[in-house]
């Protein structure tokens, strides 16, 4: 009995020597990996803001290069074993999977470079579709070959780890959580505009341009547009037209004619006429799926011909082009760049403009020219698409570039690359707050969203069976009370705007309360799509501001509360604060949520909801018995 005790002894003895041994290697390797890890995170984001194609090629070159090099000292046999150290293993173990991740993507994002820069996408107007599936198929590789890594990192612990270490590890998986899926969703997205540019036969486009200086629900008023016909990857298009010479107009011989529209769109936006061919309200829901139907019927009706397809892009978007293309010279002579346009084309062109129909009929041949400018651009094969294609992207996250089609196949991939410019709760919470200018206290209207401010605060205490819910919006009118042109100012009331806003909520919320700085509004709760929404009416003079709560309880399913958060695109972005937090009884896998910035892209927030360990739930009974109140019978 006593000799085997001993060899028990010895062979615990020797077991510990050896997990020492093999800390203290993990450690050594630990210390040699971290200047690779540092500097290959820190090219990671340089090629990421970078603009020129082979500086990107080149940084993301050399990142995996040290990744591959810290991968290999991370996966030596003393690492390796470190990381099956109960507690002790956790630092090496959390290191080595978000390495392998970063490695992972890395590989796959310098593939997806060197294949677009290998020959041009477009030559001579027309897009090389065989180049185009090549880049489908590569993307669709990628998220398959980062989502297993990726997934591993999202488990990773994180818990008995240095605070840096664990910092580092919850950044990458921030960062990175999301990237298959971004991938797979470019994917089809990539497919579907090879049908868009009539892969399978000629496709009729109507590309419109909207002005966010005077706001509807999918960001602007329709303000030009343009008709084309896609051919095995090549765009004839038109040049942009104003709407105002097809548009209907009340009181006159032309009355506008109503159009089919969904019963929801109908019932909140038809008293506005929005369901007729007068065209500047036709984009009053904040989805554009359902505006671009219901825009279909409309351009059927006045133009005769009803698009297969519509793209919907704002001003935003032309800036988004110019940053990565460079400055382009208008028709007038105006030069605009990233940096610029918003500002010229929103605010300094109706300054600089005489305040009569002359001044106002050279700033749209402004507008128009600018969208032609940027179009042909994208036609004739000079931009780059490694610069190209991560300012469109954040055009389609911000919602400024959307695309609808009118055949159903075609529309689900839209909607699966999220190109469609959605507005849906889904299963779960919504943030999406929309505003539609109402004018200026006339029928000339006002040109005042470029100055105004949003901040959208959205909170939500979640537990086991239900989330309580509370969102604040404050919308500030911050221009100046003399000054602006009566065309941007208003006539009746210059600088007053007047806001009429719907606010979403899930189709499951109990409504709690909805108020206007402190004061109930009286509202009907009217159907959107697969969801309600709440409305209100307001006028805002030049430096005032008004505020609105809603507060509302919804039930949460199989452990999980998930919020997508959709933004309004606006000239200049609204602010965002989000917090999810856990209430009596429950934790948050990760721990509380909490992110604030401006709201510029479409994101969803995912808390996943369990029940504490034994041991916590004791500490937090000790807890509330010291710091709670005694209450005593009587």
């Amino acid at each position: 009995m006593g000799s085997m005790l001993r060899l028990a002894v010895r062979v615990i003895a020797v077991a510990a020597a050896l997990a020492l041994l093999a800390l203290a290697w993990a450690a050594v390797v630990l210390v040699m990996s971290r200047s690779d890890l540092l500097k290959a995170k820190d090219e990671l984001q340089r090629a990421q803001s970078s603009t020129s194609s082979d500086e990107t090629a080149a940084l993301l070159a050399t990142a995996t290069k040290r990744l591959e090099r810290a991968d290999s000292r991370l996966t030596q046999i003393g690492p390796s074993v470190a990381a099956r150290v109960p507690v002790a293993g956790n630092t090496v173990e959390s290191v080595a999977i978000a390495t392998r991740a970063s490695l992972r993507v890395g590989q796959q994002l310098q593939v997806l470079v060197d294949d677009a820069r290998a020959a041009d996408l477009v030559s001579d107007g027309r897009v090389d579709l065989v180049r185009l599936a090549r880049l489908e198929a590569d993307l669709r590789r990628a998220a398959k070959t980062t989502a297993e890594p990726v997934a591993a990192l999202a488990d990773a612990p994180t818990s008995r780890v240095p605070g840096s270490v664990a910092s580092a590890v919850r950044s990458a998986r921030t960062q990175l959580s999301s990237l298959p899926r971004s991938l797979a969703q470019a994917a089809d997205a990539l497919g579907a505009t090879g049908d868009l540019l009539g892969r399978n036969g000629p496709r009729r486009l109507l590309v419109v341009l909207e002005n966010n200086a005077e706001l509807r629900g999918t960001g602007g008023l329709v303000s030009v547009f343009a008709e084309g016909i896609t051919r095995n990857g090549k765009l004839e298009l038109q040049g942009f037209r104003d709407v105002q010479d097809v548009a209907d107009v009340p009181g006159t011989s032309s009355p506008p004619r109503r159009v089919s529209a969904p019963a929801d769109y109908r019932g909140l936006w038809g008293p506005f006429l929005a369901d007729t061919t007068l065209w500047k309200n036709t984009n009053m829901s904040p989805d554009i799926a359902t505006s671009s139907a219901v825009l279909a019927s409309v351009a059927a009706e006045s133009l005769h011909r009803r698009p297969d397809a519509i793209v919907w892009l704002d001003v935003r978007t032309i800036a988004a082009v110019l940053e990565a293309t460079g400055p382009a010279t208008l028709p007038d002579g105006t030069v605009l760049s990233g940096d610029t346009a918003v500002a010229s084309l929103l605010s300094q062109a109706y300054r600089n403009t005489t305040d009569d129909e002359i001044g106002q009929g050279l700033r749209r041949a402004r507008l128009r020219g600018a969208a032609d400018v940027v179009l042909n651009r994208l036609l004739d094969g000079s931009p780059n698409l490694v610069r190209l294609a991560p300012s469109l992207a954040r055009a389609v996250a911000g919602r400024h570039l959307a695309v609808w089609s009118g055949d159903a196949a075609q529309q689900k991939a839209w909607t699966s690359g999220a190109v469609d410019g959605g507005v849906r709760a889904g299963d779960g919470d919504l943030v999406s707050v929309a505003v539609q200018n109402f004018g200026g206290g006339d029928r000339n209207g006002n040109k005042l969203d470029y100055y105004a401010r949003r901040l959208v605060t959205h909170s939500a205490v979640v537990s086991r069976t239900d989330a309580t819910v509370e969102q604040l919006v404050t919308l500030r009118n911050i221009a100046p009370s003399r000054g602006l042109p009566s065309y941007v100012a208003g006539k009746a009331t210059p600088g007053v705007s007047n806001n009429y806003l719907t606010f979403a909520v899930p189709r499951s919320a109990t409504l709690l309360e909805f108020s206007r700085g402190g004061t109930a509004v009286r509202t009907a709760v009217m159907p959107e799509g697969d969801h309600r929404v709440l409305t209100d009416l307001v006028s805002l003079s030049p430096g005032t501001s008004v505020s609105w709560r809603l507060r509302y309880r919804m039930p949460v399913h199989d452990g999980r509360y998930r919020v997508t958060l959709v933004p309004q695109p606006l000239a200049v972005d609204a602010g965002l604060s989000v917090s999810v937090t856990a209430g009596a009884g429950v934790d948050i896998s990760g721990g509380d949520i909490r992110l604030s910035g401006p709201f510029t892209q479409v994101r969803t927030v995912d808390a996943s909801i369990h029940r504490p360990g034994l041991a916590r739930r004791i500490t937090d009974a000790i807890r509330r018995f010291w710091n709670e109140p005694v209450r005593l019978p009587g």
